[in-house]
């Protein structure tokens, strides 16, 4: 049975990020273990076993401790993946590899998807792994048209907001990317609201009074609904052995 290891930031990256190709590769028989780097903010590790299961996901654990990296809310603390030592990162990731001796790994792209510093460090962190061990290895990342197309529904509804944090730019037209596709909406769908509020299946006309136009959550959502639930798309960043 091939193996697919996930390499993620915090819970609910599974989601944003990778939520349809790990659907997809469970339904084609693959086993899929995904490695979290954080708890999160507040109770997001106690959502994340729910989440896993809607997207395929068979088993999943801490990348180095439950405790060694905090997700800070975007303070930029000492202890944030972001500033760790991207060795240290890796050499747990490495482990992870040797651990479990995937025939894929995927993570985030090297914008971190989102542009988010955390996403960006665990994307460095499995390069410079697979240098070691060497594995076919992709990035999710999003189509600049795409972000626009979300933007572009948002503002529909929201036309004097800031929309996102403006760091989720999308990679360029143009850019060569791998599609997966196939996966369940509903399953993706249910897996955000195990972290958020009907973030997945609520009107997105009332999901903008409920959740800050900021939010590079609430901007996901709405490229999910103007391009696809079904789909992902990555860069490689190691074709493998």
């Amino acid at each position: 049975m091939p193996t697919a290891l996930v390499i993620h930031a915090h819970p609910d990256d599974e989601v944003f990020a990778t939520g349809a190709a790990t659907s997809v590769l469970s339904s084609e028989g693959w086993q899929v273990a995904l490695r979290v780097a954080t708890a999160g903010v507040g109770t997001a590790a106690n959502r994340l076993p729910g989440s896993c299961e809607l997207l395929g996901i068979h088993e999943w654990d801490w990348l180095g401790g439950s405790d060694r990296w905090i997700d800070d809310g975007g303070q930029g603390g000492p202890r944030t993946v972001a500033a760790a030592d991207p060795s240290a990162i890796a050499a747990e990731v490495v482990k992870a590899i040797r651990g479990r001796t995937p025939d894929l790994v995927l993570t985030v792209g090297s914008d971190g998807l989102t542009g988010h510093p955390d996403h960006i460090a665990v994307s460095r962190a499995v390069q410079l792994a697979v240098r070691q061990e060497p594995r076919r290895t992709l990035g999710a990342r999003l189509r600049a048209q795409d972000v626009r197309a979300g933007q572009d529904l948002l503002k529909q509804l929201l036309p004097d907001a800031q929309i996102g944090s403006g760091r989720v730019v999308g990679c360029p037209e143009g850019t060569e990317l791998e599609l997966v596709e196939g996966a369940s909406e509903d399953s993706r769908r249910q897996a955000l609201d195990q972290y958020y509020d009907r973030l997945g299946t609520g009107p997105l006309a009332e999901l903008v009074r409920t959740h800050n136009s900021r939010s590079d959550g609430l901007l996901l959502r709405a490229v999910f609904d103007a391009t696809g639930w079904q789909y992902d798309r990555f860069e490689v960043l190691c074709p493998g052995a």
